[in-house]
């Protein structure tokens, strides 16, 4: 019986397991184990089921990264605030305000679903910069490493969700302000503030960067701007409207190196909406309910370096609407979510020969996270179909077994996919590019295990093994000397593992520490870009303090072995070390002020996947932060 099969009959047997009485809050023996280590953020999971459940209930190796790590950090973008996760390889990154895409345990960064507040925000190729992102607005950002295909669909090789902060509950005024110049007339100002009055609440922030280019000719402006609106319609009712505007230009001569004399720009003009619904009933069923709008109009051009003439525009404009709809129904021993998505998008290229697609997409979702004792069981099933790729069913068989207070075991097998690209349904000339109207999805079967330990209340270790069996995998295929389209057909498999700790604060310290390794062996094909068996391994290390005393900071460490081939000309030579430090000078209980400082990069390690997208040089900065 195919094992996908046995997967979906588990799920409708358990679902009919009978009923008792538990919560999704982490129980008390979970709270002394897991509250050593992380804090109130980071206990409780969303991404992982579409529904709060303690991280000690979650099957999927998750990553929480939290608007105070963030701080600690001066991360300026989403691209920073991830740059050290265990198992991300931070790809194109230039620097803040620059480039930044993530791949997770090898699966490439244009197969990694980056979401704001759930809805999806990769592009017509579908990758996402993720340094085009900023930090103020967040409160957390959780990584699901590996398929989340059966709660979020397409999702190949992982979820990274950006949840963004809402007004706290009572009565309330209060903001940030901040300012930082940094080297090559790099700046950064920020404003923050929120609000509440009664039932309504509101937060708004503003944001402005700019840069002559940290990495050499990388010169850039972003302008953002975030807003949430509340209103407590009732005790268990809530409306909420969000908006997010991000404009950018961003120039380099990468290519100058090639003796090319051109200059290329990319200008992204981003503009976001979403209305969300909610309400309870009986203190134990949550509905949800949202619409959302994304637009995004890009112009990728050139200009010819020595007259400064713009020599090519290629604007295009990709616009997306969608709804959501979810069920969390907590009874007995369950927990369980049942819900749907449908977007439609339209991607124009405004330029010769002027490709027009629309695709349309809908699914269907349901999971179950089934307490009985120690052990925490979560089955999942959805049903997706897109009028270009046709459907596609992803289950999933998740399980914790809480062995004792200081031993967890986590397990998932899961089926995932990620969709071609739109920009694959049709012809492009200009590349030699001849459209597949028949591509299908690539799919992936991943099995992960692992184990949690907590040692004498000291330190804290984590395990992580995967495997991903990957097929239908898009290849490049050669009509003639001078197009190429592309096909299914390739399989790879992929093997690997995690290992992290975390100490328990010790006189105001904590260090962080992971390593990754994961080996990709391609199949029955061959990738001239690529090596037939890829070999990728990576080290981080964090030292933090928070001395409760107004002085915090952090120091960080790096280091990434790609394995590209020789056309790539990439660099792992050195470590990565950046530092970081903020001292409160004045807080009267009302205001406080504080001065912050980074090095980055300061032993000017190179690591970089691609010549024509290093990483930046040393480089510093300093500035000054309001909090009232």
């Amino acid at each position: 019986m195919p094992l996908s099969r046995l997967i979906a009959i588990a799920w409708l047997f358990l679902s009919l397991v009978p009923l008792a009485t538990t919560t999704l809050a982490a129980s008390e023996e979970e709270r002394s184990f897991l509250g050593l280590y992380f804090n109130d953020e980071e206990l409780e999971i969303f991404s992982a089921t579409r529904s709060l459940k303690s991280v000690a209930s979650v099957a999927e190796n998750v990553a929480v990264v939290t608007a105070e790590d963030i701080e600690i950090m001066n991360a300026h973008s989403v691209a920073e605030a991830l740059y050290n996760v265990t198992g991300i390889e931070m790809t194109d990154f230039k620097g803040p305000g620059s480039g930044g895409e993530a791949s997770i345990h090898g699966s490439g960064q244009t197969r990694v679903t980056v979401m704001l507040d759930g809805v999806p925000l990769n592009s017509a190729i579908d990758d996402f910069q993720l340094a085009t992102l900023p930090v103020q607005m967040i409160r957390k950002i959780e990584v699901i490493k590996g398929p989340a295909s059966s709660t979020w669909g397409s999702s190949f090789g992982g979820v990274i969700n950006v949840i963004t902060k809402s007004v706290q509950s009572g009565d309330r005024f209060d903001g940030t302000v901040s300012a930082s110049v940094g080297a090559s007339d790099t700046s950064d100002v920020r404003a923050e503030v929120s609000a509440r009055k009664d039932r309504f609440g509101i937060y708004l922030y503003g944001g402005r960067m700019d840069s002559d280019g940290i990495q050499a000719s990388h010169e850039f402006t972003h302008e953002n701007f975030f807003g949430k609106v509340s209103f407590d319609a009732g005790r268990k009712t809530g409306i909420g409207l969000t908006v997010f505007y991000h404009r950018s230009d961003s120039v380099s001569a990468d290519y100058q190196q090639f003796g090319r004399d051109v200059s290329d720009g990319f200008a992204m003009d981003t503009l976001y909406g979403k209305a969300d619904f909610r309400t309870s009933f009986a203190d134990n069923v949550d509905l949800c309910l949202s619409a959302w709008r994304l637009r995004n109009n890009d112009n990728l051009y050139e200009n010819q370096l020595s007259t400064d003439i713009r020599t090519r525009d290629a604007p295009i404009q990709f616009d997306r609407y969608g709804f959501s709809g979810s069920l969390a129904w907590r009874t007995g021993d369950h927990a369980l979510v049942a819900g749907a998505d449908s977007s439609n998008g339209r991607y124009e290229e405004e330029f010769e020969p002027g490709n027009t697609i629309d695709q349309h997409k809908y699914a269907l979702f349901a999971n179950d996270t089934i307490a009985a004792g120690k052990l925490s069981v979560t089955p999942g099933l959805r049903y997706d179909h897109s009028s270009l790729a046709g459907g596609l069913v992803s289950p999933s068989l998740g399980a914790t077994y809480l062995a004792s207070r200081d031993l967890l075991f986590r397990a998932i097998v899961s089926r995932g996919f990620h969709d071609p690209a739109l920009v694959r349904y049709f012809d492009a000339p200009g590349f030699g590019y001849s459209a597949n109207q028949e591509l299908k999805p690539e799919t992936i079967w991943s099995y992960q295990a692992g184990v949690e330990a907590n040692i004498s209340d000291l330190l804290r270790a984590k395990l992580t093994l995967f495997y991903h069996d990957i097929d239908d995998i898009l290849i490049d295929k050669s009509l003639s000397n001078t197009t190429f389209t592309t096909e299914n057909g390739g399989s790879a498999r992929t093997a690997g593992g995690e290992f992290e700790i975390a100490t328990n604060t010790f006189k105001g310290f904590v260090f962080k520490s992971g390593v990754h390794y994961e080996q990709t062996k391609l199949i029955d094909f061959s990738d001239r870009r690529y090596f037939d068996v890829r070999d990728v391994y990576g080290v981080n290390a964090a030292l933090a303090y928070d001395g409760k005393k107004g002085l915090t900071g952090t120091m960080q460490a790096h280091y990434l072995w790609w394995d590209m081939t020789e056309a790539w000309m990439a660099e792992s030579k050195g470590v990565v070390v950046d530092f970081s430090v903020a001292k409160k000078f004045l807080d009267t209980g009302t205001i406080a002020l504080e001065l912050f400082a980074g090095a980055y990069n300061i032993f000017n390690a190179h690591s970089y996947n691609d010549t024509t997208q290093k990483n930046p040089d040393r480089w510093g900065e300093a500035g000054v932060r309001c909090t009232f």
